[in-house]
């Protein structure tokens, strides 16, 4: 069955979207070493711009979808992207690091706003026998995006300078905007008469955090590290205990206790986008800072792994048909662990083939 007409510019708005979420995400971390040297930025600065623009994502990944049900999925869908879109330009103009990090955790905030508002647009306008077809082409925007990230980023930074990126990101996002604005006047809600659970965000947005900025200080500062991560467990509790006893929860969490399934998926995904974007992050800093690896080539190699899991997923989905999804899973994390554990060897004398087993070994396991 085709897609209708009126839902292929929807279509298109929303799978562009989904692309410039995790292309913003492995494209900036393929290009840190240049960006660092012109802002002047420290390696735990530069593992910062990641972390907060993460950070924005994880916090208001679940607030944009609980405000997408009550205020519009297309109104949230638009506030998020225009914010991504509009940030990305100016971040190519900022010529100091405290002010950029602080406004990619806005970035970060208007991609999860736009990510979360996609894939409920797609479940509200799709029929029930496309759903799975709209749902699919928004997961291969999003893997597209990954795999476009380092060696289009590394391209375009070794030929125009790192500030292009985000320019044109900027501008290509803005004409999805458009898009969304004049080829899809459609609304769609569920819940416009629920309040939003504000102290449940706030508690939930405090606990992540606390982890981010905990990680990121405990290696110079262990007392304080070891003490933001405590402050993230109190809040989670507390944010647990909220969602538990509140009318119009942010989160049902009750539903991550009665369904095994869905908890166990989750700490797969977990293991999958920590190695993913991890090795990004490492990678990029060690081949340019250690081994020397111009922009564009560190780029070329960082979009193995991504290649490696876009080659294996379809592999991956017919295993998962002919045998047991948990023991295919199991093995995904298993792979991921291969390829971390082989990293963690590496030294600046280390064969490039450990590398190119490590990333091989963490896409498939993603897949």
């Amino acid at each position: 069955m085709s897609i209708a007409k009126e839902h292929r510019w929807l279509l298109l708005a929303v799978c562009a979207a989904q692309f410039f979420m995790p292309f913003m995400v492995a494209g900036v971390n393929a290009v840190l070493p240049p960006l660092g040297e012109s802002l002047g930025a420290s390696a735990r600065e530069l593992s910062l711009l990641g972390a907060v623009y993460t950070l924005g994502l994880v916090v208001f990944q679940l607030a944009g979808g609980t405000l997408g049900d009550i205020y519009g999925r297309r109104r949230v869908f638009l506030f998020g992207l225009s914010l991504f879109s509009v940030l990305a330009l100016v971040l190519g103009f900022i010529p100091h690091i405290d002010v950029f990090i602080g406004l990619r955790l806005f970035q970060g905030m208007g991609a999860a706003m736009l990510s979360s508002s996609s894939l409920a647009l797609l479940a509200s306008a799709a029929p029930k026998e496309m759903r799975a077809s709209y749902l699919g082409l928004s997961g291969v925007a999003v893997y597209a995006g990954i795999a476009c990230g380092p060696p289009v980023g590394g391209l375009v930074a070794g030929w125009l300078g790192w500030r292009w990126l985000f320019w044109g990101t900027g501008l290509a996002a803005l004409a999805a905007m458009c898009i969304m604005i004049f080829r899809v006047p459609l609304e769609w809600r569920t819940a416009d008469k629920e309040p939003f659970d504000v102290p449940g965000c706030l508690l939930y947005g405090g606990a992540m955090a606390a982890l981010t900025f905990g990680a990121s200080c405990i290696a110079d500062d262990h007392l304080l590290g070891g003490g933001l991560f405590l402050l993230c467990l109190v809040l989670l509790a507390c944010f647990v205990w909220r969602e538990l006893r509140s009318p119009f929860p942010m989160v049902d969490v009750r539903l991550l206790r009665r369904n095994r399934v869905l908890s166990l998926s989750l700490v797969a995904a977990f293991v999958n986008y920590c190695s993913f974007f991890g090795m990004v992050f490492f990678f990029s800093l060690y081949l340019q800072v250690g081994r020397g690896f111009s922009v564009q080539e560190a780029g070329l190699m960082l979009a193995l792994q991504a290649a490696v899991q876009s080659l294996a997923s379809p592999l991956a989905a017919r295993l998962c048909d002919r045998y047991d999804q948990g023991l295919i899973s199991t093995a995904g994390t298993v792979l991921c662990g291969l390829g971390l554990l082989s990293a963690a060897f590496l030294d600046m004398d280390s064969s490039l083939w450990i590398i190119v087993g490590a990333q091989c070994f963490i896409g498939a396991g993603a897949s």
